[in-house]
């Protein structure tokens, strides 16, 4: 399930995996390797959160959709 896709309104591409994982990709919070931007992992929503934070911290466009299905997953 993706949370957030590049577009006008997201800077970011947040995803989970079928095993659970929740990845940034081409996160631009990641030092760039030979001019591409590699992928953050994360293993709980709380860590999705508080990256998704960081990235609005640094300026980058995060809707906040996807700050609010997040937290629906967690129940709270």
């Amino acid at each position: 399930m993706a949370y957030a896709r590049f577009g006008d309104d997201s800077d970011v591409y947040l995803y989970q995996t079928e095993g659970g994982l929740f990845v940034c990709c081409a996160c631009r919070l990641v030092d760039k390797s030979g001019g591409w931007y590699l992928v953050r992992t994360m293993p709980t929503i709380a860590e999705a959160l508080e990256h998704l934070q960081e990235h609005r911290n640094a300026g980058h466009a995060v809707p906040q959709y996807s700050f609010d299905a997040l937290r629906a997953d967690t129940g709270d």
